[in-house]
């Protein structure tokens, strides 16, 4: 497994971190905040792998409270089931799960509102 690079850009405010190289990476937006890229392994026959993260703005929202610095994935539901299942998978393992802490949470629809009755 490749060693695990981070580098930061100050003048920029971006964090990128490399677990390593692939010539069939896709990137997937997580959130405002998140790109992450991976290899979905089609072309070897092989898993998902993580290729590297990219942390936009990461001071800026230490600054505004998040710490620790939390990122909701709130952009993984507009893709596919196949991209949303290798994006979990490679979040849940090594070396991802070495630098980032993923937590699923159940979220119900809101229930609808009462229509209003007019006033007789």
């Amino acid at each position: 497994m490749a060693k695990t690079n981070y580098h930061y850009d100050r003048e920029a405010d971006v964090l990128y971190i490399s677990f390593g190289s692939s010539e069939h990476t896709i990137t997937v937006e997580l959130s405002e905040n998140l790109i992450f890229r991976l290899d979905l392994g089609k072309e070897n026959g092989g898993h998902p792998t993580a290729i590297g993260m990219t942390v936009l703005f990461p001071s800026q929202l230490l600054r505004l409270g998040h710490s620790p610095l939390r990122l909701e994935l709130d952009r993984l539901r507009r893709q596919s089931p196949e991209i949303q299942s290798a994006v979990l998978e490679t979040l849940s393992q090594p070396p991802v799960s070495e630098v980032l802490l993923a937590e699923l949470a159940f979220t119900a629809p809101a229930p609808p509102l009462p229509e209003l009755l007019a006033a007789a």
